[in-house]
Formats: C-alpha cells, sequence, structure tokens
C-alpha cells in the first residue's frame, strides 16, 4: 500500500498497512454489548471514537479550563504529539487540538504542580520528561524538558515527599525516575533506582504499608513481577521488593479488591492473557498472585466501581480482541461481567465520569485506530437491600382481686424482599404508667425492643407488661418500629396501637 510506512513496536508488532485497514473497521463499527440487563448487571453504550495521532499509547483526564468538566489527553507515540478533547460534560468531547512535542510520547499524566488552582501535564518521552504548565484555559504552555536515565514509558503524578506539591515518578527500561516538584512548580530528578533492568511501563503511587508514605509499583516486562519501593515520605525510596505476576505485566493499578482495608495490586499480563490480583498484606508485602484470563495481549488495566455496589471492579484491555474486559466480584476472585468492543488494538484503559452521572465511564487509547474510544456507563444501580417489617400487638387483661395487669405481645414480621438484620421497636404508655419489660425489650416507660436477624416470612414477638394499679379510664398503648438495618420500603404497616378500659380493679377490656 503506497506511503504506508513499516515499523515495529517496543514489543514486536508490525504497525503498517494491517493498522490501515484495522483503524478504518475500528472508526465505522460499534456494537451494544447487552441488550436487556437487570440491575446491577454491567453495562455500557456502543464506543464512541474520536480521531488522534498516530498510535495513541496514553490517556490522562483532567480539568484543564476549569469549566468543571473533565478534559482528556492522549499521549500519540509515533505523531510526538498529545491530542487535547475538551469535555462537554455529557460524555461527548470537543474537537481534537494537536500539540506537537518533538519527542515519541509514551505516557502523560495531569496534575497541579505549581500550586497556581491551573492543571499542568506531565509527559514522559522515550528522551527527557516533558512539563507543560496549564493556562487555566484548556492550552499548555511551551514544553520544558528534564534529562532521567534511559527514558522513560510511564508516568505517575503524585505527592511522595509530603510538601503538598505533586511530583512525578516514571517506569523505563533503566527502573524508575523520582522528579520532585519546587515551589514554582518545575521538576528536577531527585533519585532514580533500578528495577534490575526490567522494561516497566506502568507504575502506580499508593501507600501500601499504612505509614503515611506515598509507596510506588511498577511492572517487570521482562521479569514477569512486579517492583514495590518503599517511601519514606521525602521524596527517597527503599530497594525494590519483586513479586511474581503473570506473563510480562505491562500496566498496573491499585485498589483495596478484597475488602479487607489493605491495598492490593492488579496487572494486565500482556503474555498469557491474564489479569492477575496480587493481595496485599500486613506490613506493605504481597501475597500470590491471583490471576484471570481476559483475552488476547492485555496492555491496561483500570480500578472502579462500575456497577455501584461499593465494591471494587476491573477494567481490562485486550490488545488483540479489540476489546476491554469488565470484572468484579468484591472479593478479589473476579470474573468476568461484560466485554466491550473497542477500537483496534486498544492499549490503556481510563476509569472516569465523563457524563457527571456519578458513574464510571471509559475511555481506551487505540493504536492502531489512531484513536480513543468513549465508553458511557449505562449501568443500573443495584436494587438497594431491603425489609417490609409488619408490626401488630395483642393487649390482653389479667385480672387478680387486689391488683389487674395490661399483658401486651409485639410481633414484627419481616415481608421481604431481603433479610432483617435488625429492628427496633418502642412502645410508647400513657403519662404515669410503667412497664415490666420482658426478654428483649429495656425501659418502664416508654419501653424498647430489639429484634435481630430474620428470614423473610419470619417474626419475632416481645412482651411487656402494664400494672394497672389504681388507673381508672383508658390506656392506650402505640408500638413502633422507630429503627431498622436494611431499609423499611414500607411505613404504613410499622405500628400497631391497643386501647383498653380500666372500669376497676377487676372491670377490664381490652381491643
Amino acid at each position: 500500500m503506497a506511503g504506508v510506512t513499516t515499523r515495529f513496536d517496543r514489543f514486536g508488532r508490525w504497525v503498517g498497512a494491517g493498522a490501515v485497514v484495522a483503524a478504518a473497521l475500528a472508526l465505522s463499527v460499534s456494537t451494544t454489548v447487552t441488550a436487556t440487563a437487570a440491575p446491577g448487571d454491567i453495562t455500557f453504550a456502543p464506543a464512541v471514537s474520536y480521531p488522534t495521532g498516530d498510535h495513541p499509547e496514553a490517556v490522562a483526564t483532567a480539568d484543564l479550563n476549569g469549566d468543571g468538566k473533565l478534559d482528556v489527553i492522549t499521549a500519540d507515540r509515533f505523531e510526538s504529539a498529545l491530542s487535547v478533547f475538551l469535555g462537554n460534560g455529557d460524555g461527548s468531547l470537543g474537537t481534537r487540538v494537536r500539540i506537537y512535542l518533538g519527542q515519541e510520547v509514551t505516557g502523560v499524566a495531569a496534575a497541579d504542580f505549581d500550586k497556581d488552582g491551573k492543571v499542568d501535564v506531565a509527559v514522559a518521552t522515550a528522551g527527557p520528561v516533558l512539563e507543560l504548565r496549564g493556562n487555566g484555559d484548556g492550552t499548555l504552555a511551551a514544553a520544558v524538558s528534564t534529562s532521567v536515565t534511559g527514558g522513560a514509558e510511564g508516568i505517575a503524578a503524585g505527592d511522595v515527599d509530603g510538601d503538598g506539591r505533586a511530583d512525578v515518578v516514571t517506569s523505563g527500561s533503566a527502573g524508575i525516575s523520582v522528579l520532585l516538584a519546587a515551589a514554582d512548580g518545575s521538576l528536577a530528578v531527585h533519585a532514580e533506582y533500578s528495577s534490575t533492568g526490567s522494561y516497566s511501563r506502568g507504575v502506580v503511587l499508593r501507600d501500601f504499608d499504612g505509614d503515611g508514605h506515598v509507596d510506588i509499583a511498577i511492572g517487570g516486562f521482562a521479569t514477569s513481577s512486579v517492583y514495590v519501593f518503599a517511601g519514606t515520605g521525602n521524596g527517597d525510596f527503599a530497594a525494590p521488593t519483586a513479586y511474581s505476576t503473570g506473563a510480562n505485566p505491562i500496566d498496573i493499578a491499585a485498589g483495596d479488591f478484597t475488602g479487607d482495608g489493605r491495598v492490593d495490586l492488579a496487572t494486565a499480563n500482556w503474555g498469557d492473557g491474564t489479569v492477575a490480583v496480587l493481595p496485599g498484606l500486613a506490613g506493605g508485602a504481597f501475597g500470590a498472585s491471583i490471576p484471570r484470563t481476559v483475552g488476547s495481549k492485555p496492555f491496561g488495566v483500570a480500578v472502579a466501581d462500575f456497577d455501584g455496589d461499593t465494591d471494587l471492579d476491573l477494567a481490562v484491555s485486550a490488545s488483540d480482541d479489540n476489546t476491554v474486559a469488565v470484572l468484579g466480584n468484591g472479593d478479589g476472585t473476579f470474573t468476568t461481567a461484560a466485554t466491550l468492543p473497542t477500537g483496534a488494538r486498544p492499549t490503556e484503559v481510563h476509569a472516569v465520569d465523563l457524563d457527571g452521572d456519578h458513574r464510571p465511564d471509559l475511555i481506551t487509547t487505540n493504536r492502531d485506530a489512531n484513536g480513543l474510544s468513549v465508553l458511557i456507563n449505562t449501568t443500573e444501580p443495584p436494587v438497594p437491600p431491603a425489609a417490609d417489617l409488619a408490626v401488630s400487638m395483642t393487649a390482653s387483661p389479667k385480672i387478680g382481686l387486689l391488683s389487674s395487669t395490661l399483658n401486651y405481645a409485639v410481633t414484627v414480621r419481616n415481608a421481604g424482599p431481603g433479610p432483617l438484620q435488625s429492628a427496633t421497636v418502642t412502645a410508647t404508655l400513657p403519662r404515669g404508667m410503667t412497664a415490666n419489660p420482658g426478654a428483649g425489650c429495656t425501659g418502664r416507660g416508654p419501653v424498647t425492643c430489639t429484634i435481630g436477624s430474620l428470614a423473610v416470612g419470619a417474626s419475632a414477638t416481645r412482651t411487656f407488661v402494664i400494672p394497672v394499679g389504681l388507673t381508672i379510664g383508658t390506656v392506650q398503648v402505640t408500638a413502633k418500629r422507630t429503627a431498622s438495618t436494611p431499609v423499611d420500603p414500607n411505613a404504613g404497616n410499622d405500628a400497631a396501637s391497643r386501647t383498653c378500659s380500666v372500669l376497676s380493679v377487676v372491670l377490664v377490656s381490652c381491643r
């Protein structure tokens, strides 16, 4: 095909005529993944494509123009440029703005490095790290370069020295470079650390050991490992500890996937078609990786709660399949919940709410399509758990020659649709009267009764007794549900009342 340049990327994949054909197909075809879905089933609208520069490999989002809407930046590797798309706030993006940098760009991160309230951009390249200050209107100033050993592939921004300013960490063939931001926002190399010479792209910054200091984790492509560098809080890091993953991890993400309060790691493993979760252990260590097959040649991995169940899910791009797989279980044993078509050869995947509906959407950079895909999350939130409690009460007199009592039995029945965890019922008495509470109840007036777990259709009864004494007249007692877990969707049956008439010590009736 005339005009097509033959090139190979770092992973040995040919980039040429096939990429052009694939790009044309990817930009013209979209399909719906799920026709019908129940609440909680993960669904996305068909991918919408936007053209970028040549061979986009990385993506970042931030509000570049201060309008409260997220904008999108891609690193277009073989065009040596960035693409900037201003967001419209409804999930759609504006026209691409090209920023030529003259370097083979490999990664991009956005943060406010000089604390002027405007978002800046840092770019990883095959040579130096580039910093572009934000003007606050969606445009970026000219790039300022800082040399790092061996160039960079991946990049992340975060405060690694505790001074309140965002710093930069890059990963590449030589290891990692830590660039600290000065008071004016300029970046300078503070330290560099080797990771045994293994090529690395993905880099994530989190506090893994709970000491309040930011740590670093990167993937080691050639060694099929992740390397964790413990931070000291001043921008310095300890020698790395290696943990085995699946084959050839490219991207890495972090989150509490198992719900135990510890930070876990997830890697997209190019060589064996898996995403692997490394559960966090006490002290910042990690357990054996748990693999899950996701497709051919996984590249990017992102973390978010896509279905609104409060458990973190994963999104993993499968480059050879032209898809992104969404997985979730909430216990670290992820199963595939949806497989979503993207453009050709998706690389990085990014999870962020683009349309303001509080559901994380997806963005993929598609290197053979020379474009990005936006997939809007259409998942219906799960139906919240509920237990409809019906409160009933009986009252009966017990006549004595010298003293009579009014005996009350309060019954709580769970009408569903879900099981009851706990409930409280409070009975109010006429002024001046006191009660003798039975088991599960406390107080002499009012009387508070607690109910434990109840299956759907089950019931529980609590009792209390009111001595009549010298009372003459009407005695009305009302029992009402005052608290329950989960929520009670129907308040109309939450209370019951009974009235007793006392004519004398021996003449008592209740209805």
